[in-house]
């Protein structure tokens, strides 16, 4: 098996851009994406034409990281780790950290760090991402944003000092770089011209980048084999259809979860609530996030979709909307100018726009009912529920820290709210869904 990890010193540090940019040097890759993220691994299938899966300890648990890496590896696994090495849930190294994962996968890490406003500081600063944890392997280092002779400046003093292998530089250009919007990244259709930067990114990391030592370095040991968790729910849900919301709009999706849907049975029917007329024929709705604030006025002047929409809520469809699906299924969202756009109207709430992060509602979170978890999940939104006109919330969501509050609206055969779920440790969730679709046909 060959792969490794690229980690950075900090969120911020280029790690998506150089993470691309080696998939693009290398054939059939694998690509992997540590942490909640959504918006990343659609780069990582444009520069690849590979899916890319996420890995989360918090939301997968160890096996399940260890399933989805094995299962989806090819001849170049290539992870991009998440914010700094050594961040995660908690300041201990066992935390969800990439770090944390390197070790379980066996991974060698490769180390991104910025030039500029240092000299031989910048050894002090690799030197310490290696010795924190003797049990992560840092075997290279590449530096962003830095000409050729400052690359060689730095990288005199990482290698005397560190012991650890220069790999090469990315130069300081503007142009290789992508915008950014509140989640993190535009997303990869988003880019017009991202064909292009890409392939001026590989042509400058051909010549920057010492591909031959990654190679070297990228041999790992073959783990042992984990077995998928749920083999028991092969084919369980035969013959049932999901519509999937699946557009500019609404994009943010696992594609562990997908998978895990089409390996129990259940054909998925991709539509467009943007663009038809329509939903398909189908026994479930599922919306995921995404940016329906972006499309708005699309969204709530689609009048047909909305209204095949609420009649299937009517004949008793079963309805799934989380987080930017929430929000679409809701009375309506009020945008930052005081723009009020009509939705779907099923769930009695109206949402507010802000221009920060919801910091109150951040983070990883586990899903209680009735004292029970149901599930785990991730909540990253920039807005709020500005008012609740029937609460059906039947959930206690709880975060690690302790810190608790409602959420899930329930109305009829329909579950809505901010949490981003993962089927691996939400599977009592999924199926308590799918079996409402049981008991109505």
């Amino acid at each position: 098996m060959k792969g490794f990890m690229i980690a950075g010193v900090s969120s911020g540090i280029g790690k998506t851009t150089v993470s691309m940019g080696l998939m693009s040097l290398f054939e059939n890759v694998s690509p992997f994406k540590v942490g909640p993220d959504y918006i990343d691994p659609g780069f990582h299938e444009f520069v690849t034409g590979n899916k890319s899966h996420n890995l989360d300890l918090f939301l997968m648990g160890e096996d399940g990281v260890r399933y989805s890496f094995q299962a989806h590896s090819k001849d170049m696994s290539i992870v991009e780790g998440v914010m700094g090495l050594y961040d995660g849930i908690d300041h201990t190294l066992d935390n969800n950290s990439s770090a944390h994962i390197s070790r379980i996968l066996g991974l060698p890490v490769i180390l991104i760090v910025d030039g500029g406003g240092k000299s031989t500081s910048i050894a002090a600063q690799v030197l310490g991402y290696k010795m924190l944890d003797p049990r992560v392997n840092l075997a290279g280092v590449i530096i962003n944003r830095v000409s050729e002779k400052m690359y060689e400046h730095y990288k005199e003093p990482i290698e005397h000092f560190t012991g650890v292998k220069c790999l090469g530089y990315v130069p300081n250009d503007e142009s290789l770089s992508l915008s950014s919007r509140h989640l993190g990244l535009l997303q990869a259709e988003e880019v017009g011209n991202l064909k292009e930067k890409i392939s001026k990114l590989k042509e400058v990391l051909e010549t920057t980048i010492d591909k031959d030592a990654i190679l070297k370095l990228a041999e790992i040991k073959p783990l042992p084999e984990v077995k998928f968790p749920f083999e028991y729910l092969k084919n369980r849900y035969n013959g049932i259809k999901i519509g999937i919301a699946k557009d500019s709009a609404f994009s943010f999706y696992y594609n562990d979860n997908l998978e895990l849907l089409e390996y129990m049975g259940i054909r998925l029917i991709p539509f467009s609530p943007v663009n038809d007329k329509e939903i398909p024929h189908v026994d479930m709705l599922y919306f995921g996030g995404g940016y329906p604030e972006i499309y708005a006025d699309r969204l709530s002047n689609n009048k047909s979709l909305i209204n095949s929409i609420i009649k299937f809520y009517e004949n008793n469809g079963v309805i799934f909307g989380e987080c930017g699906g929430f929000m679409f299924l809701s009375e309506g969202i009020k945008e930052t100018d005081g723009t009020f756009f009509p939705m779907c109207g099923l769930v009695k709430c109206i949402v507010e726009m802000r221009n920060r992060l919801d910091i109150s509602r951040f983070g990883y979170i586990n899903i209680e009912k009735n004292g029970s978890v149901l599930g785990k999940g991730h909540e990253f939104h920039y807005s709020k529920i500005e008012k609740v006109h029937q609460d059906s919330r039947e959930c206690d969501i709880i975060k690690p820290n302790g810190k608790k509050w409602k959420c899930i609206f329930s109305e009829k055969n329909l579950k809505a709210g901010y949490p981003h779920l993962h089927f691996f440790k939400s599977i009592d969730f999924l199926t308590e869904l799918l079996n409402k679709i049981k008991d109505v046909k």
